[in-house]
């Protein structure tokens, strides 16, 4: 009999598993491919992006859970959470990107190489591979598994908190941590406010493509979030962003229906101890990670 729905105890286990699976699916890969460019260097990153989905689907096989089911693939999406989630991730796009200089700035000005995120500008490649493969694959992984195993918790906070938490450090980007914290918290509380995963898989996709499209325009462009060189217009870009993404979460709470109940019982298993230990084992790794992005 499968499981419909994960609980604490899967944690930690699904998490380092994803963990695992993505360095095996890097070393691999580059094993294979190398310097890859082109056609081969897009087939190398959708490869990659289908390994991490697929620890979603292999940690469902493993733990004897309906992926279905238990990620909530099974429901249909609410129409008015993902236009208030696009709404709202649009706004956060403007308020982060200065704090993503500015992180920048600061990693520079120790001495240490200025972070990239560096991607081959191929229309189809960047919409396929980084637009829409991330939002379904990286979904299954930190709303599908991580995000359900923590429905129950009677902390929200916290959830959101962790699932952001994870999010970030596992993409291992300095120049992003804090974006990626917001959004994966963000991500996390769409998908168990409408009780359907496919509700975080749109507004993820759709917050891919808008910064792809940005990309493409003069708002795309480094020099233009400077701080140091326009300060007043790109510090009120990020203040009003931070603003209106407060006021359209508030909209959202305030005019939607959520679905995310908690019924958490009181004291920890052992299994769910055992999920804790490889947790922090696991989020450890990806914290070296991160460290070691520094120095690349």
């Amino acid at each position: 009999m499968l499981r419909l729905n994960y609980e604490k105890k899967d944690l930690g286990f699904s998490f380092a598993l994803a963990v695992a699976v993505m360095a095996v699916a890097s070393i691999v890969l580059s094993l294979i491919f190398g310097e890859a460019s082109g056609w081969r260097f897009w087939l190398m990153q959708a490869l990659y992006t289908l390994c991490i989905g697929g620890s979603a689907i292999l940690y469902a096989v493993i733990s004897k859970t309906n992926p279905i089911a238990a990620a909530k693939l099974n429901k249909v999406p609410p129409i008015a959470h993902i236009g208030w989630g696009c709404l709202v991730t649009a706004c956060l796009i403007f308020a982060m990107m200065p704090v993503n200089s500015m992180l920048m700035d600061a990693i520079e000005s120790t001495g240490l190489k200025r972070p990239s995120v560096s991607l081959e500008n191929d229309v189809a490649g960047l919409v396929i591979v980084a637009g829409i493969l991330p939002a379904l694959c990286e979904e299954l992984v930190f709303r599908g598994t991580v995000a359900q195993s923590l429905a129950a918790n009677r902390n929200k906070w916290a959830t959101l908190a962790i699932c952001g938490g994870l999010f970030a450090i596992y993409h291992a980007n300095p120049a992003q941590t804090v974006h990626q914290f917001v959004l994966g918290g963000f991500l996390a509380l769409l998908a168990l406010r409408s009780g359907s995963l496919w509700t975080s898989v749109a507004v993820h996709m759709f917050n891919n493509l808008f910064v792809i499209a940005l990309s493409y325009t003069p708002l795309g462009a480094d020099e233009f979030w400077s701080v140091k060189s326009n300060t007043g217009a790109v510090l009120g870009i990020m203040f009003a962003g931070i603003a209106a993404c407060v006021l359209c979460i508030w909209g959202y709470v305030k005019t939607t229906k959520s679905v995310w109940h908690t019924n958490e019982q009181q004291g920890s298993s052992p299994q769910e101890k055992s999920s804790y230990a490889v947790l922090f084992v696991a989020a450890g790794v990806c914290l070296a990670l991160w460290i070691a992005a520094l120095f690349v």
